[in-house]
């Protein structure tokens, strides 16, 4: 069991890797950084690997700690080419991986034990800080989604959410073992239980992040651009008035996949002062902003239209996506719509 121990984290990094390559010219941007994490993670644990069965020397500590060091970065970087238009930002992140350069250099000169001790704290700081921006991207990025589709559920990176919880397990994982020490569990068949451990959260992080597809342009377009300039009070309210005459008015709310640009082009104007006048003006994104019209719409038809079921009326109002039209329901009206179709009908 122990030489099991030693080896499962490697083989799984090495067999996402494997897949990484194998696919890497048909991947996007962000799987091509995954593969470099897969990768840094496999070489990470082929150096564990040497270390627990007596065959590590000073270079492979080296690489261990260049590796350990890197791979909460690079993760990040991930997060960056998932939710970011700007694609070379390789050599602008590069003071990322000072630490991991420092500590390998550091290792090949002096060992490994003599830079263990400063490697347990350094490790959790540049790791946690690295989760944190990664975070902050992806809520910016939800944010953003939120603020452009009118049916967003899709296109926000849900699955990057899950990947950042496994990231953060990971983490806390790593951070206990660090402590601990490696030699702690030298020779000993708990080992086992890290091992198991690191090898189910790597799969679930390079299963999900294989899963998840790269986002669409449209929503990272004009990142590079430079906002236009504030409107006053006066243009807003005016831009306002003409944002409600096509959504309620025209009813625009009920065109299918509705996007900020499709509202600014109705009303001539750009989408990022149409964001910022529903924003400012509605207190709301716009997303809200149309899913509060459509399940205002489809409440309307209720009374009109007793025979219809609520999904049907939904589909009249233009939601096309069940959860976008589930959750928007609920939050304005407290109850989904099967819960209100049943107060409906015993209320007669």
């Amino acid at each position: 069991m122990y030489s099991l121990a030693t080896v499962l984290p490697f083989v799984v990094c090495l067999v996402w890797s494997v897949i990484g390559l194998l696919d890497y010219k048909k991947a996007d941007p962000a799987k091509h950084t995954l593969f470099v994490f897969s990768v840094a993670a496999t070489l990470l644990y082929f150096c564990h690997y040497l270390h627990f069965n007596g065959l590590n020397t000073r270079f492979s500590e080296g690489i261990y700690f260049l590796c350990n060091m890197s791979v909460y970065p690079l993760y990040a970087m991930y997060v960056e080419r998932l939710t970011h238009k700007r694609l070379s930002f390789w050599l602008r992140d590069a003071w990322w991986f000072i630490p991991a350069l420092l500590f390998c250099v550091a290792t090949f000169i002096w060992g490994g034990d003599a830079v263990q001790g400063v490697n347990k704290w350094v490790f959790p700081i540049v790791s946690i800080a690295a989760i944190l921006y990664a975070t902050r991207l992806l809520l910016l990025f939800r944010k953003r989604v939120d603020n452009y589709y009118s049916n967003p559920e899709e296109k926000r990176l849900d699955p990057v959410l899950v990947l950042l919880i496994l990231q953060l397990v990971t983490l806390v994982a790593s951070f206990i073992v660090n402590l601990a020490g490696r030699d702690s569990f030298m020779g000993k068949e708990m080992l086992l239980i890290p091992s198991v451990a690191f090898s189910v959260l790597l799969f679930g992080i390079f299963y999900v992040g294989g899963k998840t597809a790269f986002p669409s342009e449209e929503v990272q377009q004009g990142e590079d651009i430079a906002p236009p300039a504030s409107l006053n009070e006066n243009q807003r309210q005016q831009l306002m008035q003409k944002i409600e005459q096509q959504m309620l008015d025209k009813e625009l709310f009920r065109t299918k996949g509705l996007t900020i640009s499709d509202l600014a082009e109705a009303v001539g104007s750009n989408r990022t002062y149409v964001s910022s006048c529903i924003n400012q003006c509605a207190g709301m994104s716009f997303s809200e902003y149309v899913n509060g019209a459509r399940v205002r719409y489809v409440l309307s038809l209720v009374g009109s239209q007793p025979d219809l079921p609520v999904s049907e009326l939904a589909d009249k109002a233009g939601f096309n996506d069940r959860t976008t039209f589930y959750r928007s329901f609920k939050k304005a009206t407290g109850m989904s719509p099967s819960e209100y179709a049943a107060a409906k009908n015993a209320g007669g």
